[in-house]
């Protein structure tokens, strides 16, 4: 009798206390998921996306889930306001999104919009109530930097321009970093003021690094750059015009504008190396390959000359392969080539790198060997390296296997044009017949 009583007690307290379970949950935060899939879940519930980027070694990150998003009231409030994920910064996918939103310390929660765009963050440890106060700013659009840009739109003030842009750009903010630095040049032509031609060169620098600069941007920079010579960091600029010079094929310019950057500058600097190499390859695209060899072979001088880091060194030493196979040097690229990568053999962009100039010199098992190891180390989120190992695996003559690593990469960079391209290449046709 005691157990069929105790039986219909506890029937009779699951049925009572449902919703008394839920509101005890805290953050049920969506793991694992493709972060494509997290933006369109968040597109879909018309809500923003809360994104808790963490280590697995991170203390601080273990007390933030057992302190804050275990809270009840915290679970609520994700509930009602954000569409919560969680990914480890360090593995896969999570390493590219690291790199996206310069995530340089855990814990950090990223708020993003529907696209992707960062609102604001929030980095360490907040209890419960102080951490729903912050988030609830930062979707009201009232933390000091949201106020900041406010402020900039209606009242111009180069200093504060100067300030935000600083911080936009150690997070790695492009699409805001952008509006300020053309409301600075709108407002000051000539970058007088130091606030304005720092946004400016802190947008450049991060458009460049993007791969791409506007045609806006670069009209900007010849405009500008020429009443900057008194400034060393005008070498920024024409680093940048040069990069982009040569990616659109008009390799003249893309040597004009290195050499002006080159004109004056001690070889100390840390920018002589970089426009050396700039140079190289504006001779490659001017089809000069005599002269690009002599730039990046200055390039690898100078950069080990200045000291800098050893990824600088080893890249140059790269490109310099890149460029030797370019001349028809083809033992000697292979030789450069090993040597270089001895001590970079962690580093998911360098193999790919290699990878692709093994496929120059039909190296086609290396190229597999550095391009599997690409993805590798960068655990599976690098679409780089899967395309780098797609196009290796298609050259040794297994398109299945190439396909799989194209739809791949297009997965963890849906917006890349090429990664689709090349995949819709290795999709078995209509009306085809299987082998």
């Amino acid at each position: 009798m005691r157990r069929f009583a105790l039986i219909a007690a506890l029937a009779l307290a699951a049925a009572a206390s449902p919703a008394g379970r839920a509101d005890a949950q805290g953050i049920a935060f969506s793991e694992g998921t493709p972060f494509a899939e997290v933006l369109r879940r968040g597109r879909t519930e018309k809500k923003p996306v809360m994104l808790d980027a963490y280590a697995v070694w991170c203390g601080p990150c273990k007390q933030l889930d057992r302190q804050t998003f275990a809270d009840p009231t915290v679970g609520a409030w994700a509930r009602k306001n954000v569409f919560a994920a969680k990914v480890d910064a360090e593995k896969g996918e999570g390493r590219r999104l690291s790199q996206r939103y310069a995530v340089r310390a855990f814990p950090t929660i990223l708020f993003l919009d529907a696209a992707g765009n960062e609102i604001d963050r929030i980095s360490g440890v907040y209890p419960p109530a102080d951490f729903i106060r912050v988030a609830d700013a930062i979707l009201a659009g009232k933390t000091p930097l949201a106020e900041a840009m406010t402020k900039i739109k209606t009242s111009w003030d180069p200093a504060m321009a100067g300030s935000v842009a600083a911080q936009l750009a150690q997070r790695n903010d492009l699409p805001r970093l952008s509006v300020i630095a053309r409301r600075a040049a709108e407002e000051d032509p000539d970058l007088i003021e130091p606030g304005s031609r720092e946004a400016f060169l802190y947008f450049v620098s991060l458009e460049d690094g993007a791969g791409k600069l506007s045609s806006e941007t670069l009209d900007l920079i010849e405009s500008v750059a020429p009443r900057l010579s008194a400034d060393p960091r005008v070498a920024i600029l024409r680093l940048a015009a040069s990069r982009e010079q040569s990616r659109r094929g008009d390799g003249a310019a893309a040597r004009a504008s290195a050499l002006a950057g080159l004109k004056g500058l001690d070889e100390s600097s840390p920018f002589a190396a970089d426009l050396q190499g700039a140079l190289a390859v504006a001779e490659r695209t001017a089809k000069k390959p005599a002269a690009a060899v002599a730039a990046a072979r200055k390039a690898v001088a100078l950069a080990e000359k200045s000291g800098g880091g050893a990824w600088g060194r080893v890249s140059g030493q790269v490109a310099l392969a890149e460029t030797l196979a370019f001349a028809g040097q083809n033992d000697e690229a292979r030789k450069t080539l090993g040597a270089a990568l001895g001590p970079a053999s962690n580093d998911p962009g360098l193999l790919v790198r290699a990878s692709a100039l093994l496929l120059v010199l039909k190296d086609v098992p290396g190229a597999l060997a550095h391009a599997r190891r690409a993805v590798e180390v960068s655990q599976g989120g690098d679409a780089a390296a899967h395309a780098a190992l797609g196009e290796a695996l298609a050259a040794s003559g297994d398109p299945n296997g190439a396909g799989s690593e194209f739809a791949r990469a297009a997965e963890l960079e849906p917006e890349n044009a090429a990664f689709r391209r090349r995949l819709e290449a290795f999709r078995p046709k209509k009306g085809a017949k299987a082998a």
